[in-house]
């Protein structure tokens, strides 16, 4: 059972440069680990294999005769306890994005990148993490909702959100909003980081708008059933929001003496994925081919997660570019965003290796140091400076055909007044000759 904590605040001290808010904080990645609930029937067990201690933040096998000669022996200790930032066992979606990632949505707001993904094995519950169902909302629904809670709290900036929303399979990044764009490319920015070039990004105003665009990816996913779950996720997917924002008004956020400065504009992205689950060799030819991308993604994410927390020395290569997930995490993982990291591990005995696994990588994934930081740019790229742009323009053209039209307006007048002269004039009685 969970018990009542407070969120996770992310501390910064280890903070350099005072207190410019521009300055890097460093910070480590925040994991959480989420035991699902025992499923009787689908689990064909009673026995939990885990004991969790939520006050602790700790979790370790269960120690008793029934479950201890049933553990595969090559690996196993009994006595190894890992610890994280949060555990949770028959904990709500609500309780988890209360912990772990309200504070980081609050922060993205504030302009700093940040990302949250799961991560686990196949049938272990992170689809139901991320997405929930209409009586128990995922993170995802839950962290729009807050994105526009704060933008009806924020009284002195304005904003522009846009969405999109990708999947990679078998190691092809599709676009699940424009089903047609199934090869996107990833490129490079000084800005942006690492970003899918040509993917589709709606403009979006509300939260209806937003969990509307992401129903209409979902039924473009690949999603089969598999030899461990009746709804498996066959591919990692990716949903991104683009926040711009800028102080309300004519008063820029710097000021320059150039007649051609640009008020600055904070960008920042929220990543939200949920990626595929590892699993053994499944019976069906396709699904054993995805398995292998699927497998060989989170083998070389767990190979980059490793080249940067190596102890003692600099990572060195680091092998970004070996997977399209990797490369895609790359901005995030160098330490340029806030990231939280929720690993989620199925509570049976038949699954004890794959559990162990996720929990090594959880230990692993907590050692990677961040340093994010909000800078405002300027620069005329940002959608938010465009669309000022151009109702600026059209506010200049529209003064110019006002301005024409009302010396238009009096010329005509004039003319009609002289006109009305020379008729007075014409039309006036003769005057009488006087003798």
């Amino acid at each position: 059972m969970t018990v009542g904590l407070p969120p996770i605040t992310t501390q910064h001290n280890r903070s350099r440069g005072g207190s410019n808010s521009s300055s890097p904080t460093y910070d480590n990645v925040l994991v959480g680990v989420r035991c699902r609930p025992l499923f009787p029937e689908s689990d064909k067990t009673h026995e939990l294999a885990w004991q969790l201690n939520p006050l602790q933040q700790s979790i370790q096998l269960a120690n008793n005769n029934s479950n201890s000669r049933r553990y595969p022996t090559s690996h196993v200790n009994l006595q190894t306890e890992y610890h994280y930032d949060r555990v949770y066992y028959e904990s709500s979606n609500e309780q988890v994005y209360q912990d772990m990632v309200l504070p980081l949505i609050q922060q993205t707001m504030d302009g700093y990148n940040a990302t949250v993904f799961t991560y686990g094995q196949t049938a272990s519950g992170k689809t139901h993490t991320m997405m929930g169902t209409d009586l128990e909302p995922g993170i995802i629904p839950q962290a729009v909702n807050e994105v526009f809670n704060c933008i009806k709290q924020s009284k002195n900036n304005e904003f522009l959100l846009r969405v999109s929303y990708l999947e990679i399979y078998n190691e092809t990044i599709r676009d699940l909003l424009a089903p047609e764009n199934d090869n996107l490319k990833i490129y490079e920015d000084p800005h942006r980081g690492t970003y899918v070039g040509q993917a589709t990004e709606k403009v979006v105003t509300n939260p209806h708008e937003v969990m509307d665009t992401i129903l209409c990816g979902e039924t473009n996913r690949h999603i089969s059933t598999t030899d461990y779950n009746l709804h498996s996720s066959r591919s990692h997917t990716l949903f991104q929001m683009v926040i711009e924002s800028r102080q309300s008004g004519n008063t820029p956020l710097y000021k320059s003496h150039s007649p051609r400065a640009k008020a600055s504009v904070k960008i920042s992205q929220l990543n939200l994925i949920d990626l595929a689950g590892s699993e053994k060799a499944a019976s069906n030819q396709d699904r054993r081919k995805e398995g292998a991308y699927i497998n060989k993604s989170l083998l070389t994410l767990g190979t980059v997660i490793a080249k940067l927390t190596e102890p003692g020395k600099s990572a060195g290569h680091v092998p970004y570019r070996d997977s399209k997930l990797t490369r895609l995490l790359q901005s995030s993982l160098s330490g340029s965003a806030r990231v939280v990291v929720i690993c989620t591990i199925s509570p049976t005995i038949f699954t004890v290796d794959e559990s162990i696994n996720t929990l090594k990588f959880a230990s692993r994934v907590k050692k990677i140091v961040l340093r994010a930081k909000n800078e405002p740019i300027a620069d005329d790229k940002t959608l938010l400076q465009q669309y000022k742009s151009e109702i600026d323009e059209l506010k200049k053209k529209l003064q110019v055909a006002n301005d024409g039209r009302a010396q238009e307006q009096q010329n005509n007048e004039t003319m009609l007044s002289h006109e009305r002269q020379q008729v007075t004039h014409t039309m006036a009685p003769p005057q009488p000759i006087s003798t």
